[in-house]
């Protein structure tokens, strides 16, 4: 398969301008939220009745489950993308559907599959050596009204360490740079490389198991945004941009588009993925100063030309 679609074809967004309102803001998000939090539910019922309807028929538990699992990583992320290709699809006047969405749908489920592959196991694993967690988030009291947003804090310091860890480290950028090649970012195209994950997993996943156990009926709404959110950074829509005096607090599409982008000043800028006064407290802010998309890419990198490529590039003399 070659790469589908290129930056010279491209349909570009209008920009957002100052007068965008905190209300119409506001507005979008509660109805993509919302959206999105309706779309989780039905995957997550669904996701229930296919692990009971193969156990009935006398499938394992383990594997009823995986198989679920399986059905619920791909339905979210079709779901997810389709959400967020209405309002971007829209603002290039309903053309190119095709172009913009296939490439990132084929390497976002081949990385989701590999990664609940890879989670099963490692879950399974861990099971076996019946290591209790530090903490449990029934038993924190009252800080667990503030759970939510330290759970977040936390999420997002060591993703900011393991993102710069991602680009300074060239093993690590390898993987990474799958990522980076992308032009043009949407929804769909916010792909990473299946080992990229398996890292993610090791270094971030797995270590807040060990830390507190079940701590997800807490943070139901903020588990919907960090689900979402990935999309959304990546999302080309000027419809999802933040006012800019909330750039200072939290990132949005327009604050991640500067990391992807081409331009010399905007390279190990702005690496985080959620809050970004991260950035401000360690360096590496540049805070936008207009509300455009800038062209992304890596000059000189060849740009992926399938599904192989995308599954052995990093592991390749050339990757």
């Amino acid at each position: 398969m070659s790469v589908i679609g290129s930056h010279t074809d491209r349909l570009t967004p209008e920009p957002v301008t100052a007068s965008s309102s905190i209300g119409r803001f506001l507005l979008t998000f509660a109805i993509l939220l919302s959206l999105a939090e309706i779309l989780l539910m039905g995957i997550g019922w669904a996701q229930n009745e296919l692990a009971w309807a193969l156990a009935d028929r006398d499938f394992s538990f383990g594997f009823a489950g995986f198989v679920a699992a399986m059905a619920n990583g791909t339905f979210t992320l079709a779901a997810l993308v389709l959400l967020f290709a209405f309002f971007e699809w829209h603002q290039l006047r309903f053309r190119n559907f095709r172009e913009r969405y296939q490439e990132g749908l084929l390497y976002g489920s081949t990385a989701i599959v590999i990664a609940i592959i890879l989670q099963t196991g490692a879950f399974s694993f861990l099971q076996t050596l019946s290591i209790q967690p530090l903490l449990r988030a029934d038993h924190l009291g009252p800080a667990l009204v503030l759970f939510p947003v330290l759970y977040m804090v936390v999420i997002g310091f060591f993703e900011y360490w393991l993102h710069r860890a991602l680009h300074g480290i060239p093993v690590l950028w390898r993987f990474h740079a799958i990522h980076h090649q992308i032009e043009d970012l949407n929804a769909a195209r916010s792909y990473t490389h299946w080992a990229q994950d398996a890292l993610y997993l090791a270094v971030i996943t797995i270590p807040l198991i060990f830390l507190i156990e079940n701590p997800h009926s807490h943070i139901a709404v903020l588990t919907t945004f960090y689900l979402v959110s990935n999309y959304y950074m990546h999302s080309d829509s000027p419809a999802f941009s933040f006012p800019a005096p909330l750039r200072h607090i939290l990132a949005d599409n327009v604050y991640h588009h500067h990391h992807h982008s081409r331009a010399i000043e905007h390279w190990g800028r702005n690496y985080c993925s959620f809050f970004s006064f991260y950035d401000r407290l360690f360096g590496t802010q540049y805070m936008p100063s207009d509300e455009a998309f800038h062209p992304t890419g890596i000059d000189g990198y060849r740009p992926l030309t399938g599904w192989r490529d995308y599954l052995v590039r990093p592991f390749t003399r050339h990757g």
